[in-house]
């Protein structure tokens, strides 16, 4: 009976975790080209669009040391939904975040590389390369929200 029961609710685990992943559908950076190049028109992002779909705009390089996934970054950033519902707010210089680059979001492993120590980037992020069909609960992203990213640089260990 034991086994039974083990069995029955092994599948019920299965079959629950299974419709939970059919309803996740995600979408394509290809399928968001259109609203992100709007976006970046709509607030003057001058734009370069990277292979993977990211659109951003380096407004200052910075200089010396670029990071790498193993790198540990100290940035300063806002990150918002495209229709401006602001999800995460670290532009307080005296309260940055710091973090190992492997540990952030797809885009911002691609993105970041870009600049420098004391860099500032523009991101505006297709949702495949930032929280995808899942979204982020916590943060108020709801699923398969493109994200814009305003970030500095301030320190590449």
């Amino acid at each position: 009976m034991k086994n039974l029961l083990i069995i029955i609710l092994s599948v019920f685990v299965f079959v629950a975790c299974k419709k939970k992943n059919d309803a996740c559908m995600p979408v394509s950076a290809a399928s968001e080209a259109d609203q992100l190049a709007a976006f970046c028109n709509k607030y003057s992002i001058n734009y370069t669009v990277d292979p993977n779909g990211i659109y951003y705009e380096i407004v200052e390089a910075g200089s010396g040391a670029s990071p790498n996934l193993n790198s540990i970054i100290t940035v300063a950033y806002t990150a918002s939904t495209l229709d401006g519902n602001v999800v995460e707010d670290y532009t307080n210089t005296n309260n940055p975040l710091t973090s190992q680059l492997s540990e952030f979001i797809e885009c911002w492993r691609i993105a970041l590389p870009y600049i420098q120590r004391g860099g500032h980037i523009k991101m505006v992020a297709p949702s495949s390369l930032a929280y995808g069909c899942t979204g982020l609960t916590s943060e108020n992203i709801p699923a398969n929200s493109p994200l814009y990213y305003d970030i500095v640089l301030l320190n590449v260990e």
